[in-house]
């Protein structure tokens, strides 16, 4: 599988133990492990690793993949990303997405006006922005229900009803 058809969900912190068992921190999204395979980036070909378990214990996440086998091979993989094909993932709650489903998705005006394509998302504090290029500029779009009023995945759109003066002052 190619890397552009995954998604990362974490990072390898260390290897932990002499079976091979690997240190991780999963993103904040992802609440627990299920995955049955991931993938890890090595030498420019994401190889995957079958899962043998996962556990917590004080904070902490690890996994014990399949061919790990030992410390020092566990520590071969250190700060390497940990990605999953996207079908893996547990459907997110009513009226929330990943962020890599926005990417790509045409944003347009209540009244059908093409104002962009998602390339971004921002986090500042409590707010996510959809980031729109728009004729070779970026727009922050405040990613909320007010403004975002409609996402349709399976159509790649979102549909917005900015307030007045919004895509021309938030510009950049």
């Amino acid at each position: 599988m190619k890397k552009a058809d995954l998604v990362t969900v974490g990072r390898i912190v260390r290897g932990e133990g002499k079976d091979g068992t690997l240190k991780i921190r999963f993103f904040p999204w992802i609440k627990e492990s299920s995955f049955k395979e991931v993938f890890i980036e090595e030498e420019g070909e994401c190889r995957v690793y079958r899962v043998e378990r996962y556990s917590q214990a004080a904070n902490s996440s690890f996994l014990k993949l399949e061919g790990v086998n030992g410390l020092e091979a566990a520590e071969a993989l250190r700060g390497r990303e940990i990605m999953v094909n996207p079908a893996e993932l547990p459907r997110p709650e009513e009226g929330m997405f990943y962020d890599f489903e926005l990417l790509d998705c045409r944003v347009e005006t209540l009244d059908g006006q093409t104002v962009g394509t998602v390339t971004g998302l921002n986090e500042a504090g409590p707010l996510n922005f959809l980031i729109v290029e728009r004729a070779g500029r970026t727009i922050d779009i405040p990613l909320v229900e007010a403004i975002c009023r409609r996402i349709e995945l399976d159509k790649k759109l979102i549909i917005i009803d900015p307030p007045e003066g919004l895509l021309d002052l938030n510009e950049i």
